[in-house]
């Protein structure tokens, strides 16, 4: 990694990018790809500052951007002006740590300290003072405030403090359309197939701040391209293990969460079968593990028992041309139980299922992702969708997505309700908290398949290219870095419109700073022209 004591000449550079925060690079890569887009050559007239504390971070992002200059520090430890020359800075990007202001945390305890790297941004922006700033966080970073014994106050009073000192340096700040400072737009809403939502801090000395419009919808009336969908990413190849053969059976909270998806995506005669996953923990599983019943003594066993069982035996061909190969997702298949119409020709590999009263016969198998419930609302407060149907939930440096059902009915043992795979995929973390359910049906038997979502699936869901490697040891260090990253394609669409503003500054018009009537902080006033 490079740290030069003396910055190099900006002066043949048409655009200098500084990235505070890079990590793995998302930011980093959605902008230099408007930079191309815009005209600019990578490392001759566009030239990237990348800073970063993570070693693991820094090198991924020089890895993939081996043209930018790299820093492997804390921004805090570096002096701007040895960085980058004061005035020759297009464009200041950075996300600082939103941790602790996420609601992710739960409620949490917190420190003040490890929201500092706030502030230090502000001494980058005072000592280089560049030309536009684009600050992104989540959307609770509004609620900065003191913390009293270990407790926020939340009302927001350090944030707008933050803000008034950007105006202070001579920046107009973007407000949404209520007035607030900042705007939150949706990674699904510019092409990433994830539902992130983020706030975004825009700033400019010279230009009134927008946000640009999207590119993509679930309205077909809106005229714009389609979401991008969670099933677009997960690679159907990997159809997971099944949970009923785990050594370690998923929590009861699991087994809810899966019972509800099959309610919620599957026939409605897989209602007593949900039904049946729903009471079941831990020590019930493995009761059936320990007393698995024959293919052949099926039965004799729906005579004599009452109580859930677990089957084994061999995929079979039913009559009517159903294949003994593995179905893709969507087909229609046949399943008896209960009712002695199991096949009687059988081959390809075993499939255990549990019975429940009542006979099923054709069942349509479709394919859910199950999300991870944040930790302080509930089973259900992150439902399950259809990865063909939606963008994925944001991408997060925990994964909280991550959960493949595969024509089994598998799921995480986390907090989560059912999502369709046709919709975005949910927020990912950075753990592990992802998984695609699908009911596993062969022409008799049910089963459910379960394996979380794996790097290569949530970076693209992240907007990261296929190609694009992650650096590090472990998967944790992978996961963290891309569930922190910012999604690829809204860093592009940001990047793209705050390069190319041709929108005069409110200052221009002859706008005076006034007070703002809620928060008594000063704000350039909104100066009526002929053209509104």
């Amino acid at each position: 990694m490079t740290s030069p004591s003396s910055p190099s000449s900006s002066s043949d550079a048409e655009i200098v990018v500084v990235d505070l925060f890079a990590g793995a690079g998302g930011l980093s890569t959605g902008i230099a790809q408007a930079c191309e887009a815009l005209g600019g050559t990578l490392g001759e007239d566009v030239r990237l500052v990348a800073i970063n504390h993570s070693e693991d971070a820094i090198a991924t992002h020089e890895q993939n951007h081996p043209w930018a200059e790299h820093y492997h520090a804390k921004i805090e430890e570096l002096h701007p002006p040895d960085v980058v020359d004061p005035g020759a800075v297009t464009l200041l990007a950075g996300g600082p740590s939103c941790t602790h202001h996420s609601n992710a945390r739960g409620g949490k305890p917190i420190r003040e300290q490890e929201r500092a790297s706030a502030w230090h941004v502000l001494h980058w922006i005072q000592q280089l003072r560049p030309e536009q700033l684009l600050i992104e966080n989540v959307p609770e970073f509004r609620s900065w405030s003191r913390v009293i014994d270990g407790e926020a106050t939340n009302d927001g009073a350090i944030y707008q403090q933050w803000i008034q000192t950007l105006q202070a340096l001579g920046y107009t700040i973007i407000r949404d359309d209520r007035g607030r400072y900042g705007v939150t737009l949706r990674a699904c809403d510019y092409g990433d197939p994830t539902s992130r939502r983020r706030l975004f801090v825009i700033g400019s000395r010279t230009h009134k701040p927008t946000a640009p419009e999207p590119t993509h919808s679930a309205d077909p009336e809106d005229d714009l391209r389609e979401y991008r969908t969670a099933a677009t990413i997960i690679d159907w190849s990997d159809r997971g293990e099944s949970i009923w053969a785990r050594s370690r059976p998923l929590a009861k909270n699991t087994m809810q969460r899966i019972a509800e998806g099959i309610r919620r995506h599957c026939d409605d005669r897989l209602a007593p079968y949900a039904d049946v996953v729903e009471t079941l923990g831990p020590e019930d599983v493995e009761q059936l593990q320990d007393d698995v019943v024959p293919i052949d003594d099926l039965e004799t066993a729906v005579k004599e028992r009452t109580e859930p069982f677990l089957v084994t035996g061999e995929v079979a061909i039913a009559d009517g041309g159903v294949t003994g190969e593995e179905p893709d997702p969507g087909a229609v298949l046949v399943m008896g139980q209960h009712s002695g119409a199991y096949p009687r020709d059988a081959q390809g590999r075993p499939v255990p299922t549990v019975t429940t009263t009542g006979a099923i016969h054709h069942i349509a198998v479709d394919a859910f992702v199950k999300p991870r419930n944040l930790p302080q609302r509930g089973v259900h407060s992150n439902a399950t969708y259809d990865p063909g149907a939606q963008p994925a939930h944001t991408i997060t440096a925990r994964n909280h997505d991550g959960h493949l059902v595969s024509p089994y009915l598998i799921v995480y043992n986390g907090q989560s309700d059912a999502a369709d795979v046709d919709e975005p995929l949910p927020t990912v973390r950075t753990k592990a908290r992802h998984a695609l359910i699908e009911p596993d049906l062969f022409p008799w038997g049910l089963d459910i398949r379960y394996r979380l979502l794996e790097p290569h699936e949530t970076k693209q869901a992240q907007g990261f290219p296929a190609d694009y490697e992650i650096c590090g040891d472990t998967k944790r260090s992978v996961r963290k870095q891309i569930g922190n990253a910012v999604p690829v394609n809204l860093a592009r669409a940001l990047g793209a419109h705050i390069l190319s503003w041709n929108t005069p500054s409110l200052s221009t018009f002859g706008g005076g700073v006034t007070a703002d009537p809620e928060t008594e902080i000063p704000a350039y006033a909104e100066v009526s022209s002929t053209d509104d």
